[in-house]
C-alpha cells in the first residue's frame, strides 16, 4: 500500500511497475478472449490510482473531476485500437481497451499526483535513473509546473476583467473573435512560460547546480 511515509523511491517504482502491468495486460486484439487476470490487473491499477489521489488530499468531488481529465486520453488510446479486432468482438474489445488505457493513467497520474514534481525527481534518483535523465525530468517538471502557475494566474486575470463566467458561451455567439482570444492567450502563456523558465534555469545554475 502506498503510504506519504514511505520513500519516493519505491512509491515511484509500485507505480511504473502497476502501470507496466495494467498497459501490457493482453485486451483481446487478437483472436483470443480477455484472460481474467488483464481485469484484475486493471482494476488493481486503477484502485492503486484513486487511493494515490486520495492520500495526496484529493476530495472525492475532485477525485472525479480528475479522473474526468483523463477520459479523452482514455478515448483516444480505446477507440481506434478496437477497430483492428476481429469483427464480431470490437465492441467488447473496445471495453477492454478502454479498462486497460484507464486503469494505466489513473495509476500514473495517481502516483505523479501523490509525489509531485521533487517526489518524482527523487524517486527517479533513488531508483538509479542516469543522473542526466534526472537533470531533464526536472528541467521539464520545472517548466511544466511554471506553465501551469502562469496558466492559472492568467485565467484568474482574464476572469476577474470578465462581465460573464466561461468561454463557451462566447465560442458560440463569436467563434471568430474567441478563437483570436484563445490564440492570444497562447501566444502569452508560452512567452511568459518561456521568460519564467530562464529565470528559473539561471537561478539554478547560480546555485552551481552543474558544478561536479
Amino acid at each position: 500500500m502506498m503510504t506519504r511515509s514511505r520513500p519516493p523511491g519505491q512509491i515511484l517504482g509500485a507505480g511504473l511497475l502497476l502501470t507496466v502491468l495494467a498497459a501490457l495486460a493482453p485486451a483481446g486484439l487478437t483472436h483470443r478472449a480477455v484472460p481474467a487476470w488483464s481485469w484484475g490487473a486493471w482494476g488493481l491499477a486503477f484502485a492503486s490510482g484513486v487511493m494515490a489521489f486520495r492520500l495526496a488530499g484529493s476530495t472525492p468531488p475532485q477525485l472525479l473531476r480528475r479522473l474526468s481529465w483523463l477520459l479523452p486520453f482514455v478515448l483516444v488510446l480505446a477507440v481506434p485500437a478496437a477497430l483492428l479486432a476481429p469483427p464480431g468482438r470490437r465492441l467488447a474489445t473496445a471495453a477492454a481497451l478502454a479498462a486497460r488505457a484507464l486503469g494505466a493513467t489513473t495509476a500514473a497520474a495517481g502516483v505523479a499526483f501523490l509525489l509531485g514534481p521533487l517526489g518524482l525527481v527523487r524517486g527517479a534518483r533513488a531508483l538509479g535513473v542516469p543522473a542526466r535523465l534526472v537533470d531533464v525530468l526536472e528541467a521539464a517538471l520545472c517548466s511544466l509546473v511554471s506553465m501551469l502557475e502562469q496558466a492559472r494566474a492568467m485565467l484568474r486575470a482574464r476572469e476577474a476583467r470578465r462581465t460573464t463566467f466561461g468561454p463557451w458561451g462566447s465560442l458560440l455567439l463569436e467563434p471568430g473573435s474567441t478563437v483570436r482570444g484563445f490564440g492570444r492567450f497562447a501566444g502569452a502563456l508560452l512567452l511568459r512560460t518561456l521568460e519564467r523558465a530562464e529565470a528559473l534555469e539561471r537561478a539554478r545554475l547560480a546555485r552551481g547546480a552543474d558544478l561536479q
